[in-house]
């Protein structure tokens, strides 16, 4: 269970961050036997533009990847359930955050870029400790696990919206003082909600973790070679560094 919590809390943002769910569904031997190609269904990470085209920071990075080490493979964008699930009964690659419950899977190579989570602050919210956090109306949205101290603190006021854009939603509307997640993440919706960095004072910064391209331990010696190389090629060319500061600006 804790595998899967922490797998599903960190990807994007989470990416970079992932959710708890218990059901596992069955898959073909076709499906199991093949190496797939997975992203999780997350704005900015990986999803639909408004011409129905798939992008994302991630997806792009790994379609990248698949390029660089002429894999003929297609990226499925999927539901976090769908793809924590798969993780445990398939051959997939993937791109989390590197935190200690994702050891059980075959950490190939960073790619370059570390993700801050934290506290985000409307404008007029002074955060300078964990301490200023009393008082404060915070929204936490469901799964996102990121700091165990912060999680499991029952002192704090703590609201649950579904998703990141729910949270930053009650945020513009004044409903909650701060938004809790991935920063770079919460900027980014909070950006495609019409909110610039003047709607925000400086966050609290709870935790901070590298990104991997990540498989499954199954994966054979030559196509992890494969993809292991193109990441450092990518790194070196500052392929996927063009591609993060086309999302995020830096």
């Amino acid at each position: 269970m804790r595998n899967e919590a922490s797998l599903l809390n960190f990807l994007p943002i989470l990416i970079c961050f992932l959710l708890l769910f218990l059901s596992v569904p069955s898959y073909s031997d076709s499906e199991k036997n093949t190496i797939q190609m997975l992203i999780m269904h997350q704005i900015p990470y990986g999803f639909k533009d408004k011409n129905n085209e798939k992008t994302g920071v991630l997806y792009d990075i790994l379609n990248q990847i698949i390029k660089k080490s002429n894999m003929n493979k297609s990226i499925r964008i999927v539901p976090p359930k769908r793809l924590v699930s798969m993780m445990q009964d398939n051959k997939v690659c993937t791109i989390v955050a590197n935190t200690p419950d994702i050891k059980i899977f075959d950490l190939i190579e960073p790619v370059g870029f570390k993700l801050t989570a934290g506290i985000l602050p409307a404008i007029g919210i002074t955060l300078d400790s964990y301490s200023s956090l009393k008082n404060k109306v915070i929204a936490v949205p469901l799964g996102i696990i990121f700091d165990e101290k912060f999680h499991r603190d029952t002192t704090l006021t703590k609201v649950r919206p579904p998703h990141y854009i729910n949270a930053i939603k009650m945020l513009k509307r004044g409903r909650v003082d701060a938004v809790a997640g991935a920063l770079l993440t919460l900027k980014y919706i909070a950006k495609k909600q019409g909110m610039n960095l003047a709607s925000f004072t400086k966050p609290l910064i709870l935790a901070q973790t590298e990104l991997y391209f990540v498989c499954t331990t199954d994966l054979d010696k030559d196509n992890r070679k494969r993809l292991k190389n193109a990441v450092i090629e990518l790194k070196l060319n500052e392929t996927i560094k063009k591609i993060f500061i086309k999302y995020f600006g830096i």
